[in-house]
């Protein structure tokens, strides 16, 4: 755990683009821990702005330049590529020395947007934080959904920019980890986005009658709950980490195909080893 990082510049006006379970809890937990924060979200139409004003009175705004029109730092909690197309929406309206974080589940695309629609007065810093949940929307926002978690930041820990985002994190009550683009997005893949990956699949290909529901153990809602994640964030997600993606697919359906084998094979000693294999892996984690 990073010893606390003091806020070293004034931040006077936070946007958010994005207001929905992350964007909308980052609102909440900033004005909670930061009472002095002008804290901004956007909403991009009358329907948007009426159901965020309603969980979240205050400053909600839809004109987009108002919205970055002097902010300290700027959060952008959109699926990926949704993200790296605002970059370009904002840029004629950021200030010099402003700072823009994402919130993004995967990074090496998204910094390579930055780079490519940031201007060069403006400084980025790439963020994960890994909470949520498989409910989406304002409605469920909470300031607490930060708390206790880890956040990722791939920027140098070293920057100055990157000390003011993380000290902003931990005030939050996360624990803040740095690791680079490219290792994160091959990391995120094995341990979220593979089983987000397996869930969908599962749900699909098991067929439960609807006479039958009240059957469905438990352990059949502890594998499929993330099945619920919204589609929007998740397309995203898999096509902007195509590459680990698809080698993590790879070597899952190697495990489970050995497995097949040996469950038609009848080892029974084999069989028993995976699972045992797997017990003792569980134990470690």
């Amino acid at each position: 755990m990073c010893p606390p990082v003091k806020i070293v510049m004034p931040i006077k006006k936070v946007s958010i683009i994005g207001m929905g379970l992350m964007g909308g809890s980052l609102a909440l937990a900033l004005r909670k821990a930061f009472p002095d924060f002008d804290v901004w979200g956007y909403a991009r139409s009358v329907e948007s702005f009426k159901r965020v004003d309603k969980y979240l009175p205050g400053r909600v705004e839809r004109d987009l330049g108002k919205l970055i029109k002097d902010a300290d730092i700027v959060f952008l909690s959109l699926p990926v590529y949704a993200i790296i197309e605002y970059f370009g929406k904002i840029a004629p309206f950021l200030k010099e020395g402003t700072i823009v974080c994402d919130l993004a589940s995967t990074k090496a695309q998204i910094e390579k947007g930055a780079k490519q629609y940031l201007p060069k007065h403006v400084k980025f810093v790439g963020c994960h934080p890994l909470c949520g949940s498989e409910k989406s929307g304002v409605e469920n926002a909470s300031p607490d959904l930060y708390k206790d978690a880890v956040c990722v930041i791939t920027a140098k820990e070293t920057r100055k920019e990157t000390k003011i985002v993380a000290g902003t994190w931990e005030a939050l009550g996360m624990t803040i980890k740095f690791i680079g683009a490219r290792t994160h997005d091959e990391l995120m893949s094995a341990f979220s986005h593979l089983p987000h990956a397996i869930s969908f699949s599962l749900v699909r290909a098991v067929d439960v009658p609807a006479g039958h529901v009240d059957l469905l153990p438990p352990s059949w809602k502890s594998m499929t709950r993330i099945a619920q994640s919204p589609a929007a964030v998740w397309v995203d997600i898999f096509l902007s980490n195509k590459k680990n993606l698809l080698k993590d697919i790879k070597r899952f359906q190697t495990a489970l195909k050995e497995l097949a084998v040996s469950v038609k094979a009848g080892e029974k000693d084999k069989i028993e080893q995976t699972i045992k294999q797997a017990n003792k892996v569980w134990e470690i984690h």
